[in-house]
């Protein structure tokens, strides 16, 4: 035998070695102080694990427990995420705050507008730059790519909300 370990020791104790087994690992023991030593210690162990109480676990231990967790499970009810509709508030909540803004002080009520000289400069480059704004978006070149970037733009954004879902749906799944 070339290497008695703590398994072999173990099955000699346990008297579960074979009869050439049996005999290289007395001769060892017979030969090596340490290996003695060893399975001395090992005895030992063994007294001690078979001298201690042992209590059963009830009937259905582990079915009752599932149970209790599932239960527990269902109890729980999932938080909602009001993130986006926060952002999409607060978003509102500036554009109109703005809008109104911008009406009140369109005219500040006796009947003197003070945003005329912004209104007249706004028309004055409207109406300089509209045909070149026309004629940038009337050319079916510039339509085709704007429409295949709003078309990638809109995939991406399904495709994320997909993969949270998705993620959601996994850390759900583990914590049950």
């Amino acid at each position: 035998m070339n290497k008695l370990t703590d398994e072999i020791l173990n099955k000699y104790i346990d008297g579960e070695l074979e009869p050439f087994e049996l005999a290289e690992v007395k001769n060892e023991i017979e030969k090596n102080d340490e290996a003695l030593a060893r399975l001395k210690a090992l005895r030992l162990v063994d007294n001690s694990l078979k001298q201690m109480e042992v209590d059963h676990a009830p009937v259905n231990f582990s079915e009752k427990v599932m149970k209790a967790i599932f239960n527990a499970s269902k109890a729980v009810k999932p938080k909602i995420s009001y993130f986006f509709i926060t952002i999409i508030t607060i978003f509102s909540i500036g554009v109109l705050g703005v809008i109104v803004a911008a009406f009140k002080s369109i005219d500040d009520g006796n009947g003197q507008s003070t945003m005329v000289p912004y209104m007249d400069k706004a028309k004055e480059v409207i109406g300089k730059n509209l045909i070149e704004f026309q004629n940038f978006f009337s050319n079916k070149n510039v339509l085709l790519v704007i429409s295949i970037l709003t078309l990638i733009l809109l995939i991406i954004v399904y495709l994320t909300f997909e993969a949270h879902k998705n993620f959601k749906n996994k850390l759900n799944s583990y914590s049950r």
